[in-house]
């Protein structure tokens, strides 16, 4: 399925790219600084419940084997970052979850004036649901299902005055699945924000946004959302950082004519963003994550979710680091009419603590532990997994260079 809307979002941000690369390398290029970074990781790790459903549990132990490499470019008016992992998991007497996976990530930005810039973000992912919780579905799954993801977000920002800071931005984002357990979708759209600078501590922010959900059934769906939100910016110092958003989303779902019944539906539904970061002292850190919004899925639907992140991190020692990252999601409409939501509400937790240890200056050793739990309302089931992980990371010496 491809619309005339997706068709003219890829042309746009494969405009943006060639943009961004034109004005990268354009005559007025400066000589470059150059870092290659790259490592290696080896995980060794056992679950309780690898598959995290109530039934058939998969008792195992696994091993996760990551090189990595990292180039980066650095020059008075552009910065870019390409990184990409390449995973290669198994697992002891299941060697049908065994995968080799992709992870490439770019982040890069152009100065085009002294008030204006260009940016870029690019993702491409080649994973399993066993190794991200990019889509945790309201249902179990009874078997490792592989996706690939496909993202660019482009961005343009331009200063109105000392002030004022106006970001016009973009998202596209299409999503596969080596199954019938999931749907595909595409997902694509562009915000807008402006930025007004209080003071040297605090600032307002207000945006509006529009996005087309696009999976791939065989009713021909699509939900358009529109979403506004206006909060608040608080940095009163370099320990404290406090950020929180509050607006509305209206969700228009339109679908081929199902019979007898309406094919088209429409909901009001709440937007919460908070983000709060604390550094309690050199050595402790504290960070808090919460969010209602609505969100694609590969349920087939957009869905309204209730996320919320707790980290903390305390420096031992110049050797040692203890951490712990606390998860919860659910499916929930606490606020709105709800006709967005998933089939079936789910909850989900996660807790992990670990502890690290710098063997080296080039070699970490981290030990974790993890407890997850899933509840879901169609059929009043839970699962819960417990995970021990012992990982090993190597960093080759830095490549510097300069260039063009």
């Amino acid at each position: 399925m491809t619309s005339l809307g997706g068709r003219t979002i890829r042309l746009a941000v494969l405009m943006g790219i060639a943009l961004l690369a034109i004005t990268a390398t354009g005559p007025a290029a400066h000589a470059q600084d150059w870092v290659l970074k790259s490592g290696i990781s080896q995980r060794l790790q056992y679950n309780s419940n690898l598959l995290l459903t109530p039934h058939d549990e998969v008792n195992t132990f696994g091993s996760v084997t990551t090189p990595n490499i990292t180039l980066e470019r650095d020059s008075p008016n552009s910065q870019m970052t390409l990184d990409g992992k390449f995973k290669f998991a198994e697992y002891l007497d299941h060697s049908e979850l065994n995968s080799q996976d992709q992870l490439i990530n770019f982040s890069g930005t152009k100065d085009i004036s002294e008030r204006s810039s260009l940016g870029l973000d690019a993702a491409f992912i080649r994973d399993t649901t066993l190794e991200s919780d990019q889509d945790i579905s309201g249902r179990f799954l009874d078997e490792s299902v592989r996706f690939t993801r496909w993202q660019a977000d482009p961005s343009w920002t331009y200063w109105l005055s000392p002030v004022d800071k106006l970001t016009l931005s973009g998202d596209y984002q299409t999503v596969f699945y080596n199954s019938d357990l999931k749907t595909d979708y595409q997902y694509y759209g562009g915000s807008v924000q402006m930025d007004h600078q209080l003071s040297e501590t605090a600032a307002l922010l207000a945006s509006a946004s529009y996005f087309r959900f696009e999976p791939d059934d065989t009713l021909d769906t699509r939900t358009d959302i529109y979403g506004a939100l206006i909060g608040y910016r608080y940095n009163p110092s370099e320990r404290l950082s406090l950020t929180g958003q509050a607006g509305l989303d209206y969700n228009v779902t339109d679908q081929d004519d199902i019979g007898s019944g309406s094919g088209n539906s429409d909901d009001f539904g709440y937007r919460l963003k908070f983000d709060f970061s604390y550094k309690v002292s050199d050595q402790t850190k504290a960070q808090l994550l919460l969010s209602h919004d609505a969100e694609p899925s590969g349920d087939g639907r957009q869905v309204t979710r209730n996320r919320a992140n707790i980290v903390l991190s305390y420096q031992v020692s110049d050797l040692t680091t203890l951490s712990f990252n606390a998860g919860y999601l659910d499916d929930q409409d606490y606020f709105g009419s709800g006709q967005g939501t998933a089939a079936a509400d789910s909850r989900y937790y996660s807790v992990s603590p670990t502890v690290s240890f710098k063997l080296t200056d080039s070699l970490n050793l981290d030990a974790s532990y993890q407890f997850r739990y899933k509840t879901t309302d169609a059929d009043n089931e839970s699962a819960s997994d417990n995970s021990a992980f012992l990982t090993l990371r190597y960093a080759l010496p830095d490549q510097h260079w300069s260039g063009f």
